[in-house]
């Protein structure tokens, strides 16, 4: 009987949190707080049948077919304009991806950027579907400490100056961050921008929560241009 040889890395694959948390959430009478999951009644099912059947009147059996592995043009070309008015992110639909969701971004991340033993920077403590995605690339991990604003951007400078090799990127959820809610502030961001600037460190700013905002200003993504003023920003009604 033959017998399938699984890869060596898959030794590295540990069951998932998130997917565990989950799980709590089909049993009757539970309600978690320890996922992210949105109340059902909240969801917009009119708006959204409304709109499938606007798109299939008016584009048909195109709106079925297969289209560019990029994503949809026009939604990546709405996509520009949305993360300059909410961001203050420049960027153009060529330098976009449609992703499944965020954890398919951060697995595709791992594949293309992490060689086995690589250094990643994070913050202490980090999002636990990310470092899965990561460690299943064999990244090593170096956790950074931070205050109430995020991490500390003199440990960030001492450690590129010091960590060898360089570490590949510095990984963040700078605003209301997974797990600790904390949002990085705006004068925080711009220290961390001109120290990764100074050394060559990409950043990979991961941002699922920056529009759940029910006080404060929108802050800008870490890497855009100073000013920031968003458009078309529409506070959540209480």
């Amino acid at each position: 009987m033959s017998v399938f040889r699984f890869a060596r890395r898959t030794g590295l694959l540990k069951p998932s949190v998130v997917r565990e948390i989950l799980k709590t959430t089909q049993s009757p009478g539970i309600i978690s707080f320890a996922g992210g999951m949105p109340a059902p009644e909240l969801f917009p099912v009119h708006a959204i049948a409304a709109a499938t059947t606007k798109i299939l009147a008016e584009d048909g059996p195109a709106a079925l077919q297969y289209s560019v592995t990029e994503g949809h043009p026009p939604l990546r070309a709405w996509l520009c304009d949305h993360l300059q008015n909410a961001t203050g992110l420049h960027t153009a639909p060529e330098q976009l991806l449609i992703t499944t969701g965020s954890q398919q971004a951060l697995d595709l991340v791992a594949r293309a950027l992490i060689d086995p033993g690589d250094i990643i920077l994070t913050e202490n403590p980090a999002y636990l579907g990310a470092l899965q995605a990561f460690q299943a690339a064999e990244a090593t991990f170096l956790p950074l400490p931070s205050d109430e604003e995020g991490i500390l951007p003199g440990a960030l400078e001492k450690v590129m100056a010091t960590a060898k090799p360089p570490p590949k990127f510095l990984y963040l959820n700078p605003t209301f961050q997974n797990p600790t809610g904390t949002a990085m502030s705006l004068q925080r961001r711009r220290e961390i921008a001109t120290v990764a600037a100074r050394t060559n460190l990409p950043i990979f700013e991961d941002d699922p929560y920056g529009r759940l905002r029910y006080s404060g200003e929108p802050l800008p993504a870490i890497v855009a241009p100073t000013p920031f003023v968003p458009h078309n920003y529409r506070r959540p009604q209480k």
